[in-house]
């Protein structure tokens, strides 16, 4: 049964009044670091600034089909507002209420428009330019002449951010290689493939590599070879350097938007998509030693060990 497969946790339960609590079903499209930190920070600012919500949050395990399931039964217990982290939920949460008056926020979305999402939902999204994003690559490696990337071409978010990437690498002459990876099982398989061929691994907001990148990290380790991310949270992680938001922040800024719809009664449509508020350069100095590199006059403001 399928209730018995989903990771359902209750956090928080208005006990003293429960008629009047609002509700907030959340659903996640995988268990990873950078959404996992995305959902404390939004359960985090409810519980410290309206600890009276019931929140209610599951896991789609990177599953279309469950994430449908999910969002349906969000919609059978008449939630007051469904918040989705990443695209593939976000996506079901609008079809399953498209007949109702349930908002659906969403967070972590790299690209809203192309996914169908804008004008039916709202939330925040984790895009970071591309081009930024070699440019760091290639100034940290200067050497760099192959860059691979492993991606699921079954998320609307990959799709974009792979045509993206290899816009940037042709305009930098660098040379792209890309690894399909349609399940989290496929991608030590897909690392192993770039390794030997390319110069640096770029993870740029792929939730199936990101749920398996550990995996990732055991290869290019292995061979040492560099790891580039867009998630802050890998670099406790093993990557090399990350160009990205901090996905905490995303979920308190997030649970700000939802409070906007619960509190204040704000129209949906009224409320603009929104963007990280900041973006830093984060270095992991401990890979930077393992891997015998030298970057002392890289210009980080996230500097960690």
């Amino acid at each position: 049964m399928f209730s018995n497969f989903i990771k359902t946790i209750v956090l928080l339960t208005f006990y003293s009044c429960p008629l009047l609590a609002k509700t907030i079903g959340i659903i996640q499209v995988i268990e990873h670091p950078a959404l996992d930190a995305t959902r404390l920070g939004l359960i985090d600012t409810f519980q410290k600034t309206q600890p009276d919500l019931k929140v209610t949050w599951r896991s789609a395990q990177g599953n279309m089909t469950t994430a449908i399931q999910v969002a349906q039964a969000f919609v059978g217990q008449k939630v007051d507002v469904i918040v989705a982290l990443g695209t593939t939920p976000a996506q079901a949460a609008v079809k399953a209420c498209q007949e109702t008056n349930i908002p659906v926020i969403f967070a972590s979305v790299t690209d809203p428009e192309s996914a169908g999402l804008k004008g039916k939902a709202t939330g925040i999204s984790n895009f970071v330019d591309v081009d930024q994003q070699i440019k760091s690559i290639q100034h940290l490696l200067p050497s760099l002449k192959k860059l691979g990337i492993i991606y699921n071409p079954g998320e609307a978010n990959s799709e974009k951010l792979l045509v993206l990437t290899r816009q940037a690498c042709q305009h930098k002459g660098l040379t792209l290689e890309c690894a399909v990876a349609l399940k989290t099982a496929d991608v030590l398989v897909a690392a192993k493939k770039l390794a030997g061929k390319v110069d640096a691994i770029f993870i740029n907001n792929d939730n199936t590599a990101l749920a398996a990148f550990p995996s990732i990290v055991g290869v290019a380790d292995a061979t040492r070879l560099p790891v580039f991310a867009s998630d802050a949270d890998l670099i406790k992680t093993g990557a090399l350097a990350v160009l990205g938001p901090d996905q905490y922040q995303i979920g308190v800024q997030t649970a700000k938007m939802v409070q906007k719809i619960i509190n204040e009664e704000a129209d949906l449509q009224t409320l603009s998509i929104e963007y990280p508020d900041s973006v830093d350069l984060y270095i992991n100095k401990e890979k930077v030693n393992f891997l015998g590199l030298t970057i002392e006059s890289v210009l980080s403001n996230k500097d960690q060990s």
